[in-house]
């Protein structure tokens, strides 16, 4: 290999930079935490919480920064997975030639533990804003990644309380989903998983009679 391919230091390097898509449910819809941008480009647009990575960092270290300094969460109860690298437009940033890595998030709305105060505001995916950079093309990336994955994993109970009953399960699917299952077909589709646990109690949903609570086993 000739000598000037070899030597990485005459290259012009990119800023890389982690964004992170956090979900949560909260009112009957799949939310996502955006921050407002007090600094160009896009001042005053909204954005996902993000930064550039420190050399001192690994990549979900800067992810888990991102929520604390930009959304004042403290990620220790944020599940968080990557998801894919974006940077095929080369004018994504127009400071910088940027690739951003993308972390998608998911933590039940009851768990959430701001220490700095709530700095984000919480949008329905079905309802953005106009939004910075290409943040609503991640976003929607993120949400057809969760369609997929619900059907695969125990992957909602990230998004669920520790105990829950079959219709509001069916319900937290229904949202992720964004449309109506048949009861029928969903409790059969969700017994073929083997991921629930019968906890052997019961609670009382309106008129009816008493539903049984289930836990996700990996929760057990």
């Amino acid at each position: 290999m000739a000598k000037e391919e070899s030597d990485i230091f005459q290259f012009k390097r990119p800023g890389i930079a982690v964004d992170v898509v956090l979900f949560t449910i909260k009112n009957d819809d799949l939310k996502v935490g955006l921050i407002q941008r007090q600094d160009e480009p896009y001042f005053g647009k909204f954005a996902l919480p993000g930064r550039f990575v420190r050399y001192e960092e690994t990549i979900e270290d800067t992810a888990r920064t991102a929520l604390k300094q930009k959304g004042g969460i403290n990620s220790s109860g944020v599940f968080l997975e990557q998801l894919y690298t974006f940077g095929s437009n080369l004018e994504r940033d127009t400071r910088i030639r940027t690739i951003s890595i993308v972390y998608y998030g998911l933590v039940e709305s009851s768990k959430i533990d701001f220490q700095q105060g709530n700095l984000f505001t919480w949008y329905s995916v079905y309802d953005l804003p106009k939004l910075a950079f290409d943040h609503k093309e991640i976003i929607d990336y993120a949400v057809n990644r969760l369609r997929g994955k619900i059907w695969e994993t125990d992957f909602a109970f990230q998004l669920m309380p520790d105990e829950f009953t079959l219709t509001e399960l069916q319900k937290a699917y229904e949202i992720i989903l964004g449309k109506k299952l048949d009861k029928r077909n969903f409790r059969k589709k969700i017994a073929e998983l083997q991921i629930l646990k019968d906890l052997k109690k019961k609670k009382q949903e309106g008129p009816h009679r008493p539903a049984a609570l289930y836990s996700f086993l990996r929760k057990g």
